[in-house]
């Protein structure tokens, strides 16, 4: 049996970050082609709360490292915690997937490194199959690997997919970007039936060569934009950052909705880049987004092709967001969404009534 699926988990104020339950469902259909546990590794302090509903997410066996200094990630104690366990297991992990955030982005080489490892990261699919090594120079790596991490990323301004492969060694790694696979559904399981380890932390003096001053975050009583149910996201194609207002009517028709925005309207400084959705911003799969004067390029598609309704609006025909779209509407931004705006007030007000 190959080696477990393992999933290093995120926390960010002692609550496990989506992007680490996505990564939960997703492992679960590789553990299972590989017939192996899928398990998480927890770092943080006070996070005994947390594990049911990683339990809950699919994991077969936990790993939980409790302490103080663990409670704020931090490279340095991050990394000698992770490694210090993984070296004491006879079978390394087959594959290691982490979140491709500041966090992941940050650790995950550190942890490949120190394995001598590959990494693919920025990864949009994942998948467990054969590879036969047959051409190079290199003849120690000839040969049939029946069960290898296919981790798929864009490249070429994603245009194309490139499928990364790294069989000669596990842990195979990869980070994902959030937003990418679903949540999945809730699995009913107990505590009881799940393998709970709690992880010995043996920092040492050079673990503190550097040291947190103060952390911000940015405060806003807005939804997160990856959480919303609806976005209404405005391009450059709106024409100034006036017509963002226009677009915070139209949300605030619906529940759970937020504001988003391509990533020129955010360079022209009409939006901030929290907002941001596409291939340098956010990855989003609402229930509804509504692309307001935004043309549809590849940076742009890749963070919200996965909607499950999108409607288009654009004054050009030819756009190409009207060929993915759900519904699409040629026409002026500026008389369409007032009429959105009206017709979705009536049907508010009807539903009230009812």
């Amino acid at each position: 049996m190959a080696g477990e699926v393992l999933i290093v988990a995120e926390q960010i104020h002692g609550v496990i970050a989506k992007v680490t339950l996505e990564l939960l469902g997703e492992g679960r259909k590789l553990a299972d082609k590989l017939g192996s546990p899928l398990s998480c590794f927890i770092l943080g302090h006070n996070m005994d709360s947390q594990i049911q509903r990683v339990i809950e997410a699919g994991a077969d066996k936990i790993y939980i490292a409790d302490h103080p200094e663990l409670a704020e990630y931090k490279t340095l104690p991050y990394r000698r915690v992770i490694l210090d366990e993984l070296d004491t297991w006879k079978t390394p992990p087959h594959t290691l997937l982490m979140g491709s955030t500041t966090t992941g982005r940050d650790l995950a080489p550190r942890i490949a490194a120190y394995f001598q490892t590959g990494l693919t990261a920025d990864t949009i699919e994942l998948d467990i199959g054969p590879y036969e090594h047959k051409a190079g120079t290199d003849k120690s790596k000839i040969g049939y690997f029946p069960e290898c991490l296919y981790a798929n990323r864009p490249s070429f301004g994603e245009s194309l997919k490139a499928r990364i492969l790294g069989p000669w060694k596990d842990p195979q790694m990869a980070t994902i970007r959030p937003g990418v696979f679903q949540l999945p559904a809730k699995v009913e399981k107990d505590q009881a039936s799940v393998e709970i380890k709690k992880i010995a932390v043996n920092l040492k003096e050079e673990d503190f060569r550097v040291k947190i001053a103060k952390i911000l975050r940015e405060e806003s009583t807005k939804v997160d934009i990856s959480e919303a149910d609806v976005i209404v996201a405005g391009g450059f194609g709106l024409g100034s950052q006036e017509g963002f207002k226009l677009l915070e009517e139209l949300a605030s028709c619906f529940n759970n909705a937020v504001v988003g925005a391509s990533r020129k309207a955010v360079d022209v400084g009409w939006i901030s880049y929290p907002y941001q959705v596409g291939q340098t911003g956010k990855t989003v799969r609402p229930k509804l987004y509504i692309a307001c004067g935004i043309s549809g390029a590849l940076q742009h598609r890749v963070g919200m092709q996965k909607s499950d309704c999108i409607i288009a609006i654009n004054k050009d025909p030819d756009a190409p967001i009207f060929s993915f779209a759900t519904h699409g509407i040629v026409g002026d931004i500026y008389q369409v969404i007032p009429e959105m705006i009206k017709q979705v007030k009536a049907l508010n007000r009807q539903t009230v009534s009812v």
